[in-house]
């Protein structure tokens, strides 16, 4: 049924646009008078103001209209210099049905400008147009037209003046002539059903009848449940009663559930509660909370839910921070860390912590691959803690020269902090520094001793 109306509907909308395309007769005249509005482009220095002018166009067929206007614009220039234009238009229109009484329009076209005052200038462009128009009777009809110009090499392409936009609202009349009085509708319905005359095999159709594409009624639907009379089995259902395709009464369902009221055990559940077979309220998700008042209704099954149904807060690396505030989530077990749940590199005033583990080919700056662990863990905690500022501070023992010994704790620091910001420590939280054998932490007269001085500290600044 609602397919029927559908097709009725496009196929009276295709005719009414052919109706109101045929009465806009091929070879009509039409006169205007308007007046408007200008808006020049900044860069002209010019002043918005009014103006008038004068319309002549003819009707071609297919909708299409072939106009020329001219206006007359006195306006105001750099220095209070008064300046007259004749912008003057020729233009293709067409014309989109609205109705049998009005138009939209749609134009293109050419400007020629003409400046008669202080000097005498001209300037091309093109133009386009976007109006409505409405017939006022049989030969007179109404226009509001909204134009920009576009002068893409004004005042005959002088260096002095930057390519701009104009835009005009015009509103006017026009007077139709020939053509059989045509230039938006006229187009005689005497039934005022949309549909034509010349067309129309139920001319006399009642006032306010709805009908179909060739104008004659539609069928009826006494009842209006939707359900034409010719297939309406229950033709007297009241009014705002469900229906089936018969027009017959579907069962009633009091609370809207789903479940009609014969078999509903639970009639007065609440509206939009998820029922059972029998009208019942469901906990689909089985966590004990209702569906009805479950904000989460998908849990999983055996996860802990709150009065709300969903699922409790989580600490995964219970580390006493809850994951939607834990920034290190995978943090190792007993590890202490601060509040956003990221490893903690320095404990109360602690300054300076030895990073155990870091280690560097013999006489190089190489990093061994056993020290990525330790210096992971580093960075981790550094992400996690943004407000600390730290020194990566290189040490030897105290064989081989001083010069060599500095240069070499040096290039291991910066080996260090180049390993931090490469794994995305930004490196304003970094500065690197080789101390050479000075501030040994053990002797350097033995083996033991001097393989403990060489070493890497991180030394609080922050």
């Amino acid at each position: 049924m609602k397919s029927r109306r559908a097709i009725h509907l496009v196929a009276l909308a295709t005719l009414a646009v052919t109706s109101s395309l045929d009465g806009q007769r091929r070879g009509g005249i039409e006169f205007g008078a308007f007046g408007q509005f200008t808006r020049y482009d900044p860069s002209l220095i010019f002043d918005d103001g009014p103006g008038v002018g004068g319309r002549l166009g003819m009707f071609l067929p297919l909708g299409l209209g072939l106009e020329g206007t001219i206006a007359y614009v006195s306006t105001t220039g750099a220095s209070n210099v008064s300046v007259r234009q004749l912008p003057i238009h020729t233009r293709l229109v067409y014309a989109v049905p609205a109705g049998t009484r009005y138009a939209v329009l749609v134009g293109a076209g050419w400007v020629h400008n003409l400046y008669r005052k202080p000097t005498s200038q001209w300037e091309d462009g093109a133009s386009g147009l976007l109006g409505a128009r409405a017939d006022l009777g049989s030969r007179v009809d109404a226009r509001v037209d909204v134009v920009a110009d576009f002068y893409p090499s004004p005042l005959n392409e002088s260096s002095a003046v930057s390519d701009n936009w104009t835009f005009s609202l015009a509103a006017g009349v026009g007077v139709r002539l020939g053509g059989g009085g045509g230039g938006g509708s006229g187009v005689r319905d005497s039934d005022r059903d949309g549909v034509a005359d010349s067309v129309d095999p139920c001319p006399g159709t009642p006032r306010g009848e709805a009908v179909d594409f060739r104008g004659c009624p539609l069928p009826k639907d006494a009842d209006a449940d939707g359900v034409v009379d010719a297939s309406d089995r229950c033709p007297g259902t009241p009014t705002g009663d469900a229906v089936d395709a018969s027009g017959c009464t579907l069962p009633r369902d009091a609370d809207g559930d789903g479940v009609p009221d014969a078999a509903d055990r639970c009639p007065d559940t609440a509206s939009g509660q998820r029922v059972d077979a029998n009208g019942c309220p469901l906990d689909a998700d089985g966590d004990g909370v209702a569906d009805a008042t479950d904000r989460c209704a998908d849990t999983p099954a055996g996860e802990p839910v709150d009065a709300t149904g969903c699922p409790l807060p989580k600490d995964s690396d219970r580390d006493g921070v809850l994951d939607s505030a834990d920034r290190c989530p995978g943090t190792p077990s007993g590890q202490r860390v601060s509040a956003a749940g990221c490893p903690l590199l320095f404990i109360g005033v602690q300054r300076t912590l030895v990073l155990e583990g870091v280690n560097f080919e013999t006489g190089s700056a190489n990093l061994t691959d056993q020290s990525h662990n330790t210096l992971d863990r580093v960075a981790a905690a550094l992400l996690g803690n943004p407000d600390v500022r730290v020194e990566v501070a290189g040490y030897t023992d105290n064989r081989g020269s001083a010069a060599t010994n500095l240069r070499l704790s040096q290039a291991r620091a910066d080996a260090v902090r180049a390993y931090l910001v490469g794994k995305s420590v930004p490196g304003y939280q970094l500065t690197a520094r080789g101390f050479g054998a000075a501030n040994p932490i053990a002797s350097n007269a033995t083996a033991v001793g001097r393989s403990r001085n060489r070493r890497v500290e991180l030394h609080r600044m922050r």
